[in-house]
This record gives structure tokens, C-alpha cells and sequence, in this order.
């Protein structure tokens, strides 16, 4: 069998998410997309450049709706509030990048980990809530894992897992942009 059978293609990127902030107790799933359209006329909104995807609460208890569009919309909304019953809600991108609690690595959820216990502080095997390290004790797990595997360049390992500055954690986030339609 030759190449001549071989077809390559470039994989579909995924549309964008956006997270509206603080929406009101009355919006819901089924009357997202009317209200959205409805109270947000100047923007154009076509029906099917919107599809509302899930609500849920943050840690303050206020309810978020995820919406996702295409790419061309995801343009109308930058740097605007959505109006949304009587409130001016922000708009923002949602991307989330699953996170163990389990053993402090990506792509999966501690319910699904297969590794071991890892505290995200030490990196060693004990829960957070037993941790007992100081701030210069303070080793991310998967920075120091990227180190082992790559002497060339190796990364800053000197701060927890769940920090949001963490290089690992931003190479993570930079390869999960690179897969959506912007």
C-alpha cells in the first residue's frame, strides 16, 4: 500500500466561550439566547451565532451563563456588558483547563486520576489540608516533572501547582487557545 491512500487534513477548532457574569436568578438555559438577542439588539445577534451552555454559581453565589459563538461574535462582545434582565453584566472568555486535585496535573479530574496523591503545595504525598510547607519550601509538581524530562530548558519549580503564574500552567492554557477559532 502506497501514500497515495493517505489524506491529511487540519483538525476543526473549537468556537469560543464566553463567560457573562452575574446574570439574574430569572435567566436560564431555555431563555438565554431570546433575552440575549432581545436586550442586546445593537449587537446584531443572529440566532444561530449563539448557544447557551451551562450556568453555574462562583464562589460569591452568583449565577455565570456560559455561551458559546462563533468567531465573528465573540468580536461584537469584547469589552462590552450584556444587558440581561436589569443588569449590566461583564463578558469575558471561558477557558478552563481540567485540573486534578488528586495528583496536580491536567487534562483529567480527580474522580477519573489513575496517579497517585501529590499535594499541589509539596509535591509530596500528602493532601493539601495536611501540607505543612513553608513558602520557600513550595515545589509545583509538574514544573519539576517538565525539568526532569527537559535539560535544556529548564523552568522556575519554586511555587505550588495551583498558581495561576506557573509556566506550566500557562503553556497549558497558550496550547488550549490554539485549538479555538478566534
Amino acid at each position: 500500500m502506497g501514500g497515495e491512500d493517505l489524506e491529511a487534513s487540519r483538525p476543526q477548532r473549537r468556537n469560543p466561550r464566553h463567560n457573562i457574569y452575574n446574570v439574574p436568578d430569572e435567566v436560564n438555559i431555555e431563555n438565554a439566547k431570546e433575552l440575549i438577542m432581545k436586550q442586546n439588539s445593537e449587537l446584531c445577534i443572529e440566532k444561530e451565532d449563539i448557544t447557551p451552555r451551562f450556568l453555574f454559581k462562583d464562589k460569591r453565589k452568583a449565577n455565570n451563563l456560559v455561551i458559546e459563538v462563533n468567531a465573528k461574535t465573540r468580536m461584537k462582545f469584547l469589552g462590552k456588558k450584556m444587558k440581561l434582565g436589569w443588569n449590566m453584566c461583564n463578558v469575558d472568555d471561558y477557558i478552563k483547563i481540567n485540573r486534578c486535585y488528586k495528583c496536580s496535573k491536567f487534562k483529567h479530574r480527580a474522580q477519573d486520576c489513575k496517579g497517585e496523591l501529590t499535594c499541589p503545595i509539596c509535591a509530596e504525598n500528602n493532601t493539601l489540608r495536611e501540607c505543612k510547607a513553608t513558602k520557600d519550601q513550595y515545589k509545583c509538581t509538574n514544573c519539576t516533572n517538565f525539568n526532569k524530562y527537559s535539560q535544556k530548558s529548564p523552568v522556575n519549580a519554586k511555587h505550588f501547582s495551583l498558581d495561576n503564574s506557573c509556566s506550566f500552567y500557562q503553556n497549558m492554557l497558550r496550547r488550549f487557545t490554539e485549538t479555538i477559532d478566534y
